[in-house]
């Protein structure tokens, strides 16, 4: 009997997962212009991937499983993605122990081609 319990809590948890991963923002506010230029867009060729936002100067935090869409660029500084500034990536880091958003560890950083400082964005 406990082996069935085990298995329907996982199936159970596995549901939610999927639930929180896939919803929509609700009853969310529009933010002000310029309010948070430390948030990025995580972009490949084809456009936006991921959010992740500045941590210094030369480093992006983001999701690890947004690697799988090969990002070469971060846009930032602007409240449209289409209008801000462009700044390959240099570098990728990926914990080893990463394999899947399932396991944890599903945080990446991104080393920037160039250095910001958001008192010139």
């Amino acid at each position: 009997m406990q082996g069935l319990q085990n298995i329907l809590l996982i199936y159970v948890l596995r549901c939610l997962g999927q639930i929180v991963h896939g919803s929509d923002i609700i009853n969310g506010k529009k933010a002000p212009e310029n309010s948070m230029q430390y948030v990025v867009s995580v972009q490949n060729i084809d456009g936006h991937i991921c959010g992740g936002f500045l941590v210094t100067e030369d480093f992006v935090v983001t999701a690890a499983h947004c690697d799988v869409e090969n990002p070469t660029h971060v846009v930032l500084g602007s409240h449209n993605i289409k209008k801000g500034y462009q700044i390959n990536i240099e570098k990728k880091f990926k914990p080893p122990s990463y394999s899947n958003i399932w396991w944890g560890n599903d945080i990446m950083l991104l080393k920037n081609h160039l250095s910001c400082s958001l008192l010139f964005l």
